[in-house]
């Protein structure tokens, strides 16, 4: 019956776990960028060398104009006051956890038991990373990215709605608070 109870509790965990995506989001951006006086933005070509898959540019590009509208801003490729380039990847990632009782041999040692164990998760990684860049200076003025372990998507509902998370949490910043 214990054992029944420890497997419950494990599922439920396990289950919370893979139903929940956790983001890895990171902003910087020049200091020196009045972001208050930045209106209207556009888009710049995604070179065709970087074999992206041109849904999700579409979806990503989808989402980021949503949120900038939401935050008053307008897309137009008639002097815009800055651009957005997008850049987007995967790679295998392995995860390594040493559980850090291995003694080599059965026995009780130092308050616990066991045998040692080192365990190792696979998973695919993606990043999405989006630089705004000054029309005038073509200079770097805000940068977002993010990481995140790539879930299963087998419908285009689900994919729009991881992009669209994913795109929310790393425009949830913008524009920066202390821009002067």
């Amino acid at each position: 019956m214990k054992a029944i109870k420890i497997f419950i509790v494990l599922f439920f965990i396990g289950f919370t776990v893979s139903c929940s995506t956790t983001y890895d989001v990171k902003y910087d951006y020049d200091q020196q960028t009045n972001f208050s006086d930045l209106k209207t933005f556009d888009w710049m070509q995604v070179p065709e060398k970087a074999s992206i898959d041109s849904l999700v540019v579409q979806r990503v590009k989808n989402a980021v104009n949503a949120e900038l509208k939401a935050k008053g801003l307008m897309m137009t490729s008639n002097n815009p006051d800055f651009l957005i380039a997008e850049h987007l990847g995967k790679k295998d990632k392995v995860q390594v956890t040493d559980w850090g009782y291995g003694y080599g041999h059965r026995g009780y040692r130092g308050g616990s038991w066991g045998t040692g164990g080192v365990s190792t998760y696979q998973y695919e990684e993606g990043s999405l990373i989006l630089d705004f860049v000054d029309t005038k200076s073509k200079k770097l003025i805000w940068r977002g990215s993010l990481k995140a372990e790539v879930q299963d998507a087998d419908t285009p509902e689900k994919i729009d709605t991881l992009i669209n998370e994913a795109v929310k949490e790393i425009l949830k910043k913008y524009p920066p608070s202390s821009s002067k």
